[in-house]
């Protein structure tokens, strides 16, 4: 672009070149921690023909444990409403294989001291609240069914947890929802030089608000994608202490 729009606008015009009916939005300092299960995440979303899931978000440190966000915030009461409008896709149901494997690529590419500290936030996890509920939530689902097939040996599945936040962390979206709904010049949720997150969040409370969750929920389809190892996938990339580290270096030899 000739001039700056910031990140909100800059998303805007890409968006105009892109042919697929989804996108995976990476901004510029984020990165991979490890194997990711984005051709199931789209997978998931093509076969939702209801298209309820408009939007997955790849979690990140601050979100990893969402449930217990949520849960502070809104209270009991909301979060059972919450359960329900956890999805488990069968296509999200990984073998512990691929998990492990996936977890052992955290522990090659990066530093003792990340992993130690990883490790750390995994123990953190196992107790959470988030965790927990998923047990309950499985249990709730294989009760109403009569069903147990998807607790498998070797077999877990992964959640879609509906999320009142926007992340503009790497999420994988319905191309047409970007266009038709997130910058429709109707409802103006997105302003020049600004994030989609800033404006688009508090939107999406205030939907829930005067709609309740279900179907305020509903218009925004955001969820968050957890595999419950208690390792997320997604980090930040510190330019900041890149740079410090190359001069250091610099300077050593």
């Amino acid at each position: 672009m000739e001039e700056r729009f910031g990140y909100g606008f800059a998303l805007r015009n890409s968006l105009a070149h892109v042919e697929t009916p989804f996108v995976c939005v990476i901004q510029h300092d984020r990165t991979f921690m490890r194997k990711t299960p984005v051709k199931q995440i789209v997978e998931t979303m093509v076969n939702d023909v209801q298209q309820r899931i408009k939007y997955v978000g790849l979690s990140m440190r601050s979100n990893l444990m969402y449930r217990d966000i949520f849960m502070s915030k809104y209270g009991k009461i909301a979060v059972k409403e919450l359960f329900d409008l956890v999805v488990l896709p069968r296509e999200l149901v990984l073998d512990d294989e691929y998990i492990q494997s996936s977890i052992d690529e955290l522990r090659v590419l990066h530093s003792k001291s990340l992993w130690d500290n990883l490790v750390q936030l995994s123990q953190s996890y196992k107790t959470s609240f988030h965790n927990r509920s998923q047990r309950e939530i499985l249990q709730r689902r294989s009760m109403s069914s009569g069903s147990g097939e998807d607790d498998a040996i070797g077999a877990r599945p992964c959640s879609l947890t509906p999320t009142l936040f926007w992340y503009d962390n790497t999420h994988i979206c319905r191309t047409e929802h970007y266009i038709d709904f997130v910058f429709s010049t109707k409802y103006k949720m997105v302003v020049r030089g600004g994030f989609v997150e800033d404006k688009l969040s508090p939107a999406l409370i205030r939907t829930v608000e005067k709609l309740g969750l279900k179907d305020g929920h509903a218009k925004f389809g955001c969820y968050l994608l957890d595999d419950h190892s208690g390792f997320f996938y997604t980090g930040h990339l510190d330019g900041g202490n890149f740079l410090a580290g190359k001069e250091d270096r610099n300077l050593s030899t």
